[in-house]
């Protein structure tokens, strides 16, 4: 689909950093309720793209930037896709067009068949009519879900035999990276990474990474549950990022555990409210457990994917 009149398009340079940023946190904050990006999240970002084939924006008659996409690759033949249109635009027409861009370049550096990935706010309706009219298919559905603490949360109930310890580093990688590699696997939706792949998505090897919001749960010395947690310093909210047991420990109140024990952690910060994503059809009927802790839905977002050669 071409851009509409009046619109041209070009890869991003380092000089709409600021405009970039802000466009993706207005989004997010209306779609989301959160900025969900700080200024280390897009330069780690732009440092890993090639900014002339990767990321797009769409400029204006005005010279504003009405748009931005880019494309990451998650492995031999997956990528995401995100893009981000500001209010007062035709955001479905070029919303589309950033589609099919971030496409055409996915198809052009490999010569395997290939899979998109993108993500949608519930309540963006531009957003999702770009999606279906580029041919993208609607998959699953995620819910946000937070708690707010004006009290001390309930202590955990740890079963009989289990106890919880913090991350250490130097460590803990290799068994935090294969318990929650195990527990993704019955997601449904997840796609195996490698130990530097997940070291990089849990941002490992960044300044901000805290270690201590990292609990694991273990029987003995084995480590069999992880709540890998992260605290949005834009926001002052945690985050439970990933939270799981291994299939032969559920049932005992584990994730349950591990669940309260991260409220009270937070708590003990300071942070009064803790949020997380989670899958509304989940295999593990983690929804349920969310709620059971007190949690509740505040919003929705839907992943979109598309298969293109």
């Amino acid at each position: 689909m071409p851009l509409p009149a009046g619109y041209s398009a070009r890869p991003a340079q380092v000089e709409d950093w600021e405009q970039v940023l802000h466009l993706i946190v207005t989004r997010n904050l209306a779609d989301y309720g959160e900025p969900l990006y700080s200024s280390q999240d897009l330069a780690d970002l732009w440092n890993a793209l090639e900014l002339d084939q990767d990321t797009w924006v769409v400029v204006s008659s005005d010279g504003r930037i009405a748009a931005y996409a880019d494309l990451q690759r998650r492995g031999p033949v997956q990528f995401d896709v995100a893009f981000y249109t500001a209010s007062g635009h035709p955001q479905t027409e070029i919303g589309t067009h950033l589609l099919e861009q971030a496409q055409g370049r996915a198809v052009a550096v490999t010569d395997k068949r290939v899979r998109l990935i993108g993500r949608v706010g519930g309540d963006n309706e531009s957003a999702t009519q770009s999606f279906e009219q580029a041919g993208f298919i609607p998959g699953l559905t995620f819910l946000l879900m937070e708690i707010g603490m004006d009290s001390p949360p309930v202590a955990p109930d740890w079963p009989a035999g289990i106890h919880v310890r913090p991350f250490a580093r130097g460590k803990d990688e290799q068994a935090a990276y294969q318990v929650d590699e195990e527990v993704s696997l019955d997601k449904g939706y997840h796609t195996p990474m490698t130990f530097e792949e997940w070291s990089r998505r849990m941002s490992l090897n960044r300044l901000a990474f805290d270690p201590s919001l990292w609990l694991l749960a273990c029987d003995g010395d084995q480590v069999i549950g992880v709540a890998l947690n992260i605290l949005s310093r834009e926001t002052g909210i945690g985050w439970v990022d990933h939270l799981g047991v291994l299939r032969e420990w559920r049932g005992q109140g584990v994730g349950t555990a591990l669940l309260q024990h991260t409220f009270g952690l937070f708590y003990g910060r300071g942070i009064h409210k803790v949020k997380l994503s989670v899958d509304s059809g989940s295999l593990t009927n983690a929804p349920r457990l969310y709620e059971h802790a007190g949690m509740r839905t505040t919003q929705k977002y839907h992943i979109f994917s598309k298969e293109a050669a």
